[in-house]
This record gives structure tokens, sequence and C-alpha cells, in this order.
């Protein structure tokens, strides 16, 4: 279901007043009633709110690690949402064994990620807080204990890896290469960061529509509003032409 204009500038107003941080909650709260708690369904949700908001195919653009050009590509956004879900049973404990350990643990959720982001003071530690949180149980074959910042590098990458697995959406990113020098990487997308910069330039476009047919016709905002998109840029077209007549060619 689409939204109207002044709705549009209703949630664009609420998430400017926030803090950076904060501005993606607000969004998904006005896509989603139900409190979400995975990060792959949150990115989903977004995707979601995106696609209802703007339309299906999203148009993304970045620049190359390597020259800087730009490389732009598009992405099929009720794919990406499906994508972006978890794993069926995600949520449940879940048990790992590699390298000589037996891991029980959770899948991460936004809870712990907020509260890692905000007591480390870098990604070693995150990682370590994020271990903390979310294992339950790691011991060694022999039954000998281990603290989960303790484990041996390939045993946290397998565990790393099997996190990945179960929750794919939890991190997005996409494979791009640069169309200038050929360089291949994987960008990453913060995907409230992205819808935050699109509800924002929408916004600021409604708003100098206003603005201009406000200072033309004496009209208020919410007459203004009252328009449908195509009688606003047909209004608009007229304001921008010296007397808005339709004249023969010859």
């Amino acid at each position: 279901m689409s939204i109207t204009a002044n709705e549009l500038l209703g949630l664009w107003e609420g998430a400017a007043a926030a803090p950076p941080a904060e501005r993606a909650e607000i969004l998904l709260a006005f896509q989603c009633e139900a409190q979400i708690s995975s990060l792959g369904g949150r990115n989903a949700a977004l995707v979601a709110l995106r696609r209802r908001l703007f339309g299906g195919m999203q148009p993304l653009r970045c620049n190359c690690t390597a020259c800087g050009a730009v490389a732009e590509f598009t992405i099929d956004c009720a794919a990406l949402e499906q994508a972006l879900l978890p794993s069926p049973g995600a949520n449940e404990p879940q048990r790992l064994d590699a390298g000589g350990y037996r891991i029980e643990f959770r899948m991460p959720d936004l809870t712990d990620l907020r509260r890692a982001f905000h007591a480390c003071s870098d990604s070693d530690e995150f990682v370590a807080l994020l271990l903390d949180s979310c294992v339950l149980r790691c011991e060694r074959e022999d039954g000998r204990q281990s603290a989960p910042r303790d484990l041996p590098t390939l045993v946290a990458e397998a565990l790393s890896r099997r996190m990945e697995e179960l929750e794919p959406g939890a991190s997005v990113g996409f494979d791009v290469a640069c169309p200038e020098c050929g360089a291949q990487w994987t960008a990453p997308m913060d995907v409230g960061e992205v819808l935050w910069a699109e509800v924002q330039s929408h916004a600021e476009r409604i708003l100098l529509e206003v603005d201009a047919l406000a200072r033309a016709y004496g009209w208020t905002e919410p007459e203004v509003l009252a328009l449908s998109p195509s009688r606003r840029t047909a209004y608009l077209q007229l304001v921008g032409r010296p007397d808005g007549r339709v004249r023969s060619v010859s």
C-alpha cells in the first residue's frame, strides 16, 4: 500500500528530529507494528518499506575502491527482501562442533549490537562482547570450559560463518565491478541509512513543490498536498512558463 505525500512528510519530519542512530528504528516502526529483534528481519522489513514507498526497483551507486569511479546498478527489492529473511529456526539455540570445541550459541539481536556498540572501543572488543552475549556454552572435547573470547581464530571464524548461514541478511552487500578499471569488490550497504537518504530526498522535493505552488498561486500546504502527483507536476510546468498559455507552433 502506497502512502500520500503528507504521510511521507510526516515520516521524514519524525525521523529528521531523531538522532541519526535512531532514524532507521523510526522508519521500521512505520512499517511494522510488531517489534523485530533479528538483524535479517530488520533489514528485510526496511527493504519492504522501500518497496512500499518508492517502488520495487531500487537504483544504487557506489565508488570504486581502486579508482574512485562511480558504479551504478539496480536491485529488485522483492527478491532482496526474501533473501534477507532469517533461516527457519535461526532464533533457536544452535550448536557447532569445530576445531575440537563444542559451542552452543544463539544469534545476536539488535539489543546485543547496541550494547556492544556503546561499550566497545575497537572492532576486536566489539566481536568479543558479542561472543560473550551469544555463546551460551563453550567447551573443549575433553570437557574443559573455555571463555568465548578465548576461542582460537579458526574456531571463531567457523562460528562466524555458521551465523552468516543462519542469518544471511544480518549484513547486506553487493558484488560490484567497476565500469572504468574493471576492479571487483563487495560493496556493503546500510539498508536503514540508504532508505533514510531516499526519504529525505523525496521529502525535500515535495517541500520545493509546495513552496513553488504556494508562491505562484497562494495555496496552503494542505491544498498543494491534496493535489495528485500528476496535477502537481502539471501546475509546476505551468509555473515554469511565462504565462502558461498553449501556443501554435506555426
